[in-house]
């Protein structure tokens, strides 16, 4: 199946020097970096913001951590959100004017070289081609759009206009899972891989909501195409503006699926429904399962199944990834503390698994069960019995094998968002390849949003080669 690659599937050189200065490899290249990327990452990058609601507060929050970059401008149709942003960037001395039209400020701030992009879904397209045309390089939020058409739209413009397209599928630039991918791909940690797993279980919905007395006219509403404030500001909810929970947070977790197999699905089935919440379109709950076929791992190609729930009734259980493997398995999530790996007793022990500090705690192997004894024993009348009908099968009888703890990277202690950003500029200053380029979000949104059309058609449906082609 069709898949473009990155150069993410592993530590970058780049990275490499964040992680391990530490432990003196950043000595070893210092004459590099005291040099050209120095110089580089010295240069200023001007930069406009479009949509500072909810993420776009995140983003900037971390964006304002890099050095070398001058925010010049921000729009937002709702001058609440503007507001803010501009008071924000104005306490750290940028120099950002505020807009409500993000064409206005597109024409007037010339010297803006990066824009980014956090508006609802349903307007990703419009400014993100909007920008690459203006000459300037995006960084959009995920997903790139909640129309397929669009997002192909998007990616040629930034291929014809050369410039460059970063999505924000996150995980792609966290040194952890990029590791992870490592110890998958490259140590065979698990093996062949078999069956994936993940969820995200999120807490009752509770209305966004807005300030008394800051809402929008119904006339600015009308003209940016909202008929209500309430769905203004749940916009999430509603099948205009957005594809769904599965969009919003599913495709964070089904884009590291077809990056750790190398591959895009060859099929999807899916269950799901507004089973709780009244008022809304998009589903509450979601059950989804993909079928990857011809994987090739190891020169062997075979068939991989992954599963997918989303609740949002309930935060039990979080969220995280697990991969499955003939050798072993690995459970990862963007919480640092979730997950660990484990080898199965059977795999040979392998170089890395020594240097890997054995857990304590809740995280410790379970201790190995108890063997049972190839003896006779007697019964309260003296009559003998086999030990088999002393054994007791169910769920306190332990997986054998090697344990190890979460996947952690030395001196790493950033939040999500910045690494992701901080690949964007490095690409913009350095040429560094980005982690998420628009082919790569286009391959993911072709895969998440076909959930939602197969909940409607209650069947599975099949995934053809050059729909993942934009």
């Amino acid at each position: 199946m069709a898949h473009t690659e990155t150069n993410s599937g592993g530590l970058s050189r780049r990275d490499f020097l964040k992680v391990t200065g530490a432990v003196g490899a950043g000595m070893v290249l210092a004459p590099v970096i005291l040099g050209e990327e120095a110089k580089n990452a010295s240069k200023t990058v001007n930069v406009g913001f479009i949509g500072v609601g909810t993420q776009g507060r995140v983003l900037l929050t971390n964006a304002l951590k890099i050095p070398n970059l001058r925010f010049v401008g921000v729009a937002d149709i709702w001058p609440y959100n503007q507001g803010y942003a501009v008071r924000t960037l104005k306490k750290y001395n940028h120099p950002a004017n505020g807009y409500i039209e993000y064409a206005e400020m597109l024409d007037k701030e010339k010297d803006i070289d990066a824009v980014i992009v956090a508006t609802p879904d349903w307007k990703h397209a419009e400014c993100t081609v909007a920008a690459l045309k203006a000459g300037k390089h995006v960084y959009c939020e995920k997903e790139m759009s909640n129309d397929i058409a669009l997002a192909k739209e998007m990616v040629v413009t930034s291929q014809q206009t050369k410039k460059l397209l970063q999505i924000g599928h996150q995980r792609r630039s966290n040194p952890r899972y990029q590791l992870a991918i490592d110890y998958m791909q490259k140590k065979n940690c698990c093996g062949m891989l078999t069956f994936l797993s993940a969820g995200w279980s999120r807490s009752k919905r509770l209305d966004v909501g807005w300030p008394k007395g800051q809402e929008l006219d119904e006339a600015a509403l009308k003209k940016y195409g909202y008929d209500t404030m309430a769905r203004f500001r749940n916009w999430r909810w509603y099948k205009k503006f957005s594809g769904g929970p599965i969009a919003d947070l599913g495709s964070h977790q089904i884009d590291i699926f077809n990056w750790a197999l190398k591959a895009s699905p060859a099929a999807v089935m899916a269950a799901g429904g507004c089973d709780f919440y009244e008022g809304i379109e998009w589903y509450d709950n979601i059950s989804a399962l993909y079928e990857w076929d011809n994987v090739d791992q190891g020169g062997k190609k075979h068939t991989v199944r992954g599963y997918y729930q989303l609740l949002s009734t309930s935060s039990h259980g979080g969220y995280s990834e697990t991969f499955i493997g003939t050798d072993g398995s690995l459970i990862i999530s963007e919480n640092a503390g979730t997950g660990g790996m484990r080898r199965e007793q059977e795999a040979a022990e392998a170089d890395w698994e020594k240097e890997l500090p054995k857990p304590s705690g809740p995280n410790a192997a379970p201790a190995a069960a108890p063997k049972v004894e190839e003896k006779k024993a007697e019964t309260k009348d003296g009559a003998k019995k086999d030990a088999d009908d002393d054994i007791k099968v169910g769920h306190s009888v332990p997986a054998p094998g090697r344990y190890f703890g979460p996947i952690t990277v030395a001196g790493f202690n950033k939040s999500e968002h910045l690494p992701h950003i901080e690949n964007f500029i490095a690409a913009i200053r350095e040429g560094a390849a980005l982690t998420c380029p628009g082919e790569v979000g286009y391959d993911t949104a072709v895969t998440v949003l076909k959930v939602n059309d197969a909940i409607v058609a209650a069947k599975r449906l099949e995934f053809k080669p050059e729909e993942f082609k934009a």
